[in-house]
């Protein structure tokens, strides 16, 4: 067993644990006077099968786990499509299992098994050795889960897909024609998704975010309280439990997508300052994983999973201080969940793994 915990790199491990410290008092203070008073007892509990889960995988060789990539793959669409038919429908969308009392999102799990996928096909010989039509295939291979996880609808976890695809580019080089195609993709995409793929309550949030006064009562209602949460904070916070936005229940879904906003008005800039330099620790590591790592695939999806993890934290934030729409993206650490949870904890399980990998050769 003491060989077991010898292999979580302790940078890491620190860096996670600080954040699930923050994480836990900003929801113990989110949910009093609510039905949610217990919320951070029951994240408590995912955390803790989060970090049995990362312990376990930091000491299994991640070769074996790009091995069997492909089956889990096909696995992951057969629950993404098998959700759309049986999952339970919760306020409009349609992107859960029931299992035991408890919903399970499969999409969460999911992009994480396509980063796994992609990385070991791309990764399999040097990048100068694999062909357009290969980089093509691996762009289908993001673009097929992420028009599946649209269908729920879930716009949020579809985009949380696209650090994956900058692995095609990132893997040329940059040169200019794979920016030029990506911007396109972008670009094209983004018209057909505005066109054809948005649901009126998703455009509804683009115009909000382009003018947050047109409806401060309606849509534009979340963002507002967030952004006067985050000022009343101030230098220094309110206080642990002492946030008016939060204890008198003006904050809109503070256990999930509005987390960070309890933990700005209570702690302040200096806080918030500690969170993202705790987040920055976290994203450091990920890419010295990166750096050692003894094969393409192993870089692959360390360097994918550091822009997971940084697009959850550019989205999130930016969202909470209404400088991006309300994309409904989750806060590492902060954010309550149970399959969002575990399969973060998953990811850095492996990049634990990697590292441990490199330290024994």
């Amino acid at each position: 067993m003491r060989e077991r915990f010898r292999a979580l790199d302790p940078h890491l491990l620190w860096a996670v644990l600080a954040l699930i410290a923050l994480g836990t008092l900003t929801l113990f203070s989110a949910g009093r006077n609510t039905p949610q008073a217990t919320i951070w007892l029951k994240q408590t509990l995912w955390n803790g099968l989060g970090m049995v889960l990362m312990l376990l995988l930091a000491t299994t060789d991640p070769r074996r786990l790009f091995r069997y990539s492909f089956p889990a793959y096909l696995l992951g669409l057969a629950a993404l499509a098998a959700v759309l038919v049986v999952g339970r429908k919760i306020g409009g969308s349609t992107r859960w299992f029931m299992i035991a009392g408890q919903t399970f999102q499969p999409s969460e799990l999911m992009k994480w098994i396509t980063l796994l996928y992609v990385a070991q096909r791309l990764g399999s010989r040097p990048a100068d050795e694999v062909g357009r039509l290969e980089l093509f295939g691996a762009v289908g291979l993001v673009v097929f889960p992420m028009l599946l996880i649209q269908r729920q609808p879930d716009l949020g976890m579809a985009l949380s897909f696209l650090p994956i695809l900058l692995l095609i580019p990132l893997m040329k080089g940059l040169r200019a024609r794979w920016l030029l195609a990506l911007a396109l993709l972008v670009i094209v995409g983004g018209f057909g998704a505005w066109k054809f793929g948005l649901k009126p309550y998703q455009k509804q949030r683009v115009m909000i975010f382009l003018d947050p006064s047109s409806d401060l009562q309606g849509k534009g209602y979340q963002v507002n309280q967030s952004r006067i949460a985050i000022g009343a904070g101030g230098l220094v916070g309110k206080g642990f439990t002492s946030g008016s936005q939060t204890q008198l229940n003006f904050l809109p879904v503070k256990t999930t997508d509005f987390a960070f906003s309890v933990w700005a008005e209570e702690r302040g800039f200096l806080g918030v300052l500690l969170a993202l330099g705790l987040f920055g620790l976290l994203l450091s590591r990920i890419l010295d994983a990166a750096r050692v790592a003894h094969t393409y695939a192993e870089a692959y999806f360390c360097a994918g999973a550091a822009g997971i993890f940084a697009l959850h934290l550019l989205v999130n934030v930016g969202m909470v201080a209404g400088a991006l729409p309300n994309k409904g993206m989750v806060l590492p650490f902060f954010s309550a969940g149970g399959s969002s949870t575990l399969s973060f904890f998953l990811a850095l399980g492996l990049i634990m793994g990697i590292l441990h990998r490199a330290r024994l050769k």
